[in-house]
């Protein structure tokens, strides 16, 4: 098999480009190519993540390694049931997030609560920022049922709840207070306590 020559033969007829313009394209064509390799060499900008949606896929996360007594699933039908007591941005991002997951393979269910008393018989309670006023009395409500109640308040878990958010992106953190889950009848892995802060009551 004859091999062909990597010179292009071009057709002897028609107009020749001639030479000043055929420089001018060549120049054309080396910036256009170095434009190119420039913004591919480039690192994209990356966004800023939401710290609300970072929160609740934390939330989702978190739930996969903490075991309610198989009573309280029963009575929500083999459901993770999420209490949202107020507004905040977290809320919402919860609302919008958790309610299409599952968590070890049961459907989670999102409601709003405008009363306390109205989070009693769900899982996980959060008390959004506008109702940390009322932290108090939704803890002593759930005193004793097994439901993990948070907020995105640094130091709420050392002083009445059981979970909360420090920080912000990229360094969100979150500290238990394994004590009163403990004491609510809840078992949370130790694999998630080795990524908390693990806090006492009061400190």
């Amino acid at each position: 098999m004859p091999i062909q020559s990597g010179r292009r033969s071009f057709p002897r007829h028609g107009r020749s480009v001639p030479e000043p313009a055929n420089r001018a394209h060549a120049w054309r064509a080396a910036f256009v190519a170095c434009v190119l390799l420039l913004a591919a060499a480039a690192p994209a900008v990356a966004e800023a993540p939401d710290p609300s949606a970072l929160k609740a896929d934390m939330l989702v996360s978190m739930a996969k390694f903490v075991q309610w007594p198989d009573a309280i699933m029963t009575q929500n039908r083999g459901q993770l049931v999420v209490a949202v007591l107020g507004e905040d941005d977290l809320a919402a991002a919860i609302a919008s997030v958790m309610s299409t997951r599952s968590v070890n393979g049961k459907p989670v269910f999102v409601r709003f609560a405008r009363r306390a008393q109205d989070v009693r018989g769900c899982q996980i309670v959060y008390i959004a920022s506008s109702e940390l006023g009322r932290a108090a009395e939704v803890e002593e409500l759930l005193r004793g049922t097994p439901t993990l109640v948070l907020a995105d308040a640094e130091g709420f878990a050392a002083h009445g709840g059981m979970v909360n958010f420090s920080g912000s992106p990229p360094n969100v953190r979150f500290e238990i207070c394994l004590v009163r889950a403990q004491q609510a009848g809840l078992r949370i892995s130790s694999r998630l306590l080795a990524l908390a802060r693990v806090v006492e009551p009061g400190d």
